[in-house]
């Protein structure tokens, strides 16, 4: 008994300073942890996204999902395949990611955030305008799942692309970009593929008219260059690199096709 006395008898002699430090640093210091955890989903909830994210993969993929979520809501009856495609989508582009799709995804369309707040965070940490114009490249295939893109979506992908600040051409080829690709997809169905896009979707690929001279193609073709070259991405994340890899096939076929 004795040597419990001694053994507890110091503690009860310490300073009520030092013992509100040893029980309160570790309560107090928990919930500030709890607190700072949980920051980032306290503003996803009222529909800001934080600016104060880093530009990691996981965090544009957030972006990403979060402007997807967006365009679900605009037309939920297509909701599965739009989910599938997502699904599809970052599986190929973002396969270094780490999160959970499903809780992602759900969230997003619990607590639609404002695209404002998403297009402000990505022009800030991405000043390349091709990387920029990647997020539209994704939105306008989630567009197009069934083919066809509605007034309502259209807005949408316009005002995106306008608060990106692109150029509202860069809408325009990307469209005609899909529509390339849709066509060379229909034609190997039916196995009568061919190297190149039409010709129609070749025009509005570079943004040119029908009729314009060879040096007014090679021109429009060069400016394209200097934005999407997958040079260009060198410094990227590998989802970037590899999106603009892709993109850049599709406008370097609709350049060769029109010289041929």
């Amino acid at each position: 008994m004795r040597i419990l006395q001694t053994y507890f008898e110091p503690a009860t002699n310490l300073p009520i300073w030092l013992v509100a430090l040893l029980f309160g640093v570790p309560f107090f210091g928990g919930i500030a942890l709890y607190a700072y955890k949980t920051r980032h989903a306290r503003s996803w909830r009222k529909g800001i996204f934080p600016q104060t994210l880093k530009p990691t993969e996981d965090n544009y993929l957030e972006a990403y999902l979060a402007l997807g979520a967006k365009l679900i809501l605009l037309n939920y009856q297509e909701s599965k395949e739009r989910v599938q495609f997502i699904n599809n989508y970052f599986n190929r582009y973002f396969t270094k990611a780490n999160y959970h799709f499903g809780d992602s995804l759900l969230f997003s369309l619990q607590y639609p955030i404002r695209t404002q707040t998403i297009t402000d965070w990505m022009k800030l940490h991405l000043q390349n305008e091709g990387t920029r114009s990647q997020i539209i490249y994704f939105l306008t295939g989630l567009a197009l799942i069934n083919g066809k893109v509605s007034s309502s979506e259209l807005n949408f992908l316009k005002q995106i692309n306008q608060d990106l600040g692109l150029d509202p051409d860069n809408l325009t080829k990307i469209i005609a970009i899909y529509a390339s690709y849709n066509e060379h997809k229909k034609e190997n169905e039916k196995k009568k593929a061919s190297a190149k896009p039409k010709t129609s979707y070749a025009y509005e690929i570079l943004g040119i008219q029908k009729g314009v001279t060879p040096h007014e193609i090679k021109k429009a073709y060069r400016k394209l260059v200097k934005i999407h070259h997958p040079d260009n991405f060198a410094t990227g994340t590998e989802s970037q690199q590899k999106m603009a890899a892709e993109k850049f096939v599709e406008i370097q076929n609709a350049y060769e096709s029109l010289l041929n």
